[in-house]
């Protein structure tokens, strides 16, 4: 076959562009590379083919100068990109994107989390969030604060994550948090996609959420009553109300209205960062009564301890976590059959989460034995006192 030659050539089939340069058994046919270039005037055509002439040859003596095994590490690599459709100096090009990318992002994870944070302080996110957010940035920094943003693989937080000695459900809440961090990175041009979303989120087990039984939730009250009456309205509150154990913490007696029968959730004191209005029931009324004109906050000091003895007291060796609320949005879903409204109470989005966790966990009979929970005629004369705030 007769070897190529490089020259310029008339190019018959142009009047503004009378000269070409034909590079075809030169250069490889590629993304980004003319194979075939066009000129106004000899002399501009001309000096291309010097320079293109120039660079063949300087290749050449480049090429004739590498060792055996830089000769047989270039021949894999293409043949290895071949099998992609790719050439070398595609490969070259994504690898020094790659690489420019991450030094231009000088950002580490670390500063980066400092910034989320800051960025939801600024969104107007509740101090609940915040000091989440910042408990599990802060274990993620502990492997990779000092790493640049861009550098941090998808098989590395999938090895972290796996790693924690935790249940599945708070390893995807890590996730959720690290995933929030890696998005605005995103956002941000600091890295190309989301390492994150590429992993397999742990399987979550189904259990039902854990309550107190009727008969179990009446005698914490009645002990409370009998042995430690600071705490009984909180107990109460969480019984007969459902609020989170957050929200009752931050909860004021000025906001809790006997007369409109509403407990007032401010945004600022509610985990959604919204106000709501839960109803005050017929039998919370009455357990509330007898603490008409007390002020301060509903908890009082020492409240971990007074509980603890008043399950001692009424025989409650099993406490599920977040049984009262759990109970509440099991026994009024019962009573109620509006998915809506009793999610409404609670604080949720929407009904979804209601119907497929409560639904059918307890008996309409029994929800009605549960709210005529009521105190004994003996338990109005409750001495008032100002709990902390």
């Amino acid at each position: 076959m007769k070897k190529p030659k490089l020259a310029v050539r008339p190019n018959p089939h142009s009047k503004t562009h009378p000269w070409k340069l034909d590079l075809r058994g030169f250069v490889k046919k590629r993304k980004g590379i003319k194979q075939r270039m066009f000129f106004r005037t000899r002399a501009e055509a001309g000096a291309e083919c010097l320079r293109q002439k120039t660079l063949l040859e300087r290749h050449s003596r480049e090429a004739i100068g590498l060792s055996q095994r830089e000769m047989s590490d270039f021949i894999t690599a293409r043949n290895k990109l071949a099998e992609y459709n790719a050439t070398i100096n595609e490969a070259t090009a994504f690898f020094v994107d790659h690489e420019e990318r991450i030094l231009r992002c000088n950002i580490t994870i670390r500063q980066l989390a400092a910034e989320l944070i800051q960025r939801r302080r600024q969104d107007g996110r509740s101090k609940r969030y915040i000091e989440d957010l910042k408990f599990r940035l802060r274990k993620f920094c502990e492997t990779f604060g000092d790493r640049r943003v861009a550098t941090v693989t998808t098989p590395e937080i999938d090895q972290w994550q796996r790693a924690l000695p935790y249940s599945p459900q708070s390893r995807t809440n890590y996730l959720r948090v690290v995933g929030a961090l890696f998005s605005d990175a995103e956002r941000m041009d600091l890295t190309e996609t989301n390492p994150v979303a590429r992993i397999i989120k742990p399987k979550r087990v189904d259990r039902p959420p854990g309550t107190l039984t009727v008969d179990e939730t009446r005698a914490l009250l009645e002990g409370a009553c009998r042995i430690e009456p600071e705490v009984l309205p909180m107990l109460a509150v969480a019984a007969f109300a459902g609020l989170r154990t957050s929200e009752i913490h931050r909860l004021h007696w000025n906001e809790i209205d006997l007369v409109r029968g509403e407990i007032d959730i401010p945004s600022t004191k509610s985990k959604t960062a919204r106000r709501r209005f839960v109803p005050i029931l017929a039998n919370l009324a009455e357990w509330l009564r007898p603490y008409s004109g007390v002020t301060g906050g509903v908890t009082p000091r020492g409240y971990r301890r007074k509980i603890e003895r008043v399950r001692q007291v009424a025989g409650i060796t099993d406490w599920p976590d977040n049984a009262l609320r759990h109970g509440y949005a099991s026994y009024r879903y019962a009573a109620t059959d509006n998915a809506h409204l009793v999610a409404s109470e609670l604080g949720h989005p929407n009904a979804s989460l209601l119907m497929n966790t409560y639904r059918n966990r307890v008996r309409r009979e029994d929800a009605e034995r549960y709210f005529n929970i009521r105190p004994a005629a003996n338990a109005e004369n409750v001495v008032a006192f100002s709990a902390s705030s």
